[in-house]
């Protein structure tokens, strides 16, 4: 509400409009004027919309509203399409919900009792991962939809605008060429051998009602093409701070949500390391000892840097045959020719 006011408060065109001069002056209870279109107004609207542009001497504007037209049909599709990818997201948000509870259940059957705590650990760690993917699904509605749905009815009122000015153009337009045609009306009077008085009368109030028209409609024109120069440059900037506010808030949370993930998933390992004597990683090469605290586990985020585990890997002395020129070239710098040479192939 605050960005909304701020934004017809700084613009001196809308400031000076009689309905916002209403809205601030009066009470609580004001109600703004709606003047609704008739049906034969907005058929005749579409019928012009799909007539093609009027030549127009401001190329700005011109080639504007194209750009602004496909910006909003790309918005509202993105809204549409992200919408069901959050549904998606609560849809899978609830089946790991449900699989979580299965793995605890599954917990209370297992005689063993690491296996027990490992399935019962494992189970809970996938309900809290389920939360946390809901609480980034409405995030992300919050942040996107929201952005998408302000962004595309504000490009729809731009792109009417342009519109507006398009159809007065070519009112414009009809006002001159109607003018044209009563001077040549007035032209052939003057040639003519039989002149009507009355004729003459009319035709000349004609022609000073329709240059009257054309001088209000140039007027018009000029004043609203300076006002859009304006404000089409503002919404282009506008529009291109709120999208990179957005995206810069759903990076930062996303990211938050990462290391969310990251903490849920590190606390599963004491569990999973301790259902036997033998651990869970001893097979990777890592040197195991049985977990006395689970406060022994240092965590990944640390100032240091992100990383699964802090127990370093043990070296392999598994013996294995290597190819002689491979262990020659084995200090070199590997480039694509003793790439290729390494792999059998032959470059010439």
């Amino acid at each position: 509400m605050q960005k909304w006011f701020d934004l017809i408060s700084e613009s001196s065109i809308l400031i000076q409009d009689k309905e916002l001069v209403y809205f601030i002056e009066g009470h609580f209870g004001y109600s703004p004027v709606i003047r609704k279109n008739k049906h034969g107004s907005v058929l005749k609207r579409k019928a012009i919309k799909m007539q093609g542009a009027p030549p127009d001497d401001t190329p700005e504007l011109c080639n504007l509203r194209p750009i602004v037209k496909q910006f909003y049909r790309q918005t509202s599709e993105s809204s549409v399409k992200l919408e069901k990818v959050i549904k998606t997201l609560r849809v899978l948000s609830a089946s790991e919900d449900e699989l979580g509870l299965k793995f605890i259940s599954i917990a209370d059957m297992v005689q063993h009792s690491g296996m027990s705590n490992a399935f019962r650990k494992l189970g809970k760690t996938i309900q809290s991962i389920s939360h946390s993917r809901l609480t980034q699904a409405n995030t992300k509605a919050v942040i996107f939809i929201d952005t998408l749905s302000y962004i595309s009815s504000d490009a729809f009122i731009v792109e009417e605008t342009l519109m507006n000015r398009q159809i007065l153009i070519k009112e414009l337009l009809s006002a001159q060429a109607s003018s044209r045609s009563k001077i040549s009306t007035i032209t052939r009077l003057k040639s003519s051998s039989s002149i009507k008085p009355e004729k003459v009368d009319e035709v000349l109030a004609s022609l000073e009602e329709t240059r009257s028209l054309e001088q209000n409609l140039n007027i018009k024109l000029t004043r609203i093409t300076t006002n859009l120069l304006q404000e089409g440059r503002k919404w282009t900037k506008r529009t291109s701070n709120d999208i990179k506010s957005s995206l810069k808030e759903y990076t930062k949370r996303q990211i938050e949500y990462e290391r969310r993930l990251l903490a849920i998933l590190e606390s599963s390992r004491p569990d999973i390391r301790n259902i036997d004597h033998t651990g869970g990683l001893s097979r990777l090469g890592r040197e195991f000892s049985r977990l006395k605290n689970r406060n022994d586990i240092n965590s990944s985020q640390t100032a240091q840097g992100d990383a699964w585990s802090g127990i370093q890997r043990q070296k392999n002395h598994i013996e294995k045959e290597y190819d002689a020129k491979f262990l020659k070239r084995i200090d070199d710098v590997l480039d694509a020719r003793s790439a290729f040479e390494i792999l059998g192939t032959k470059v010439n």
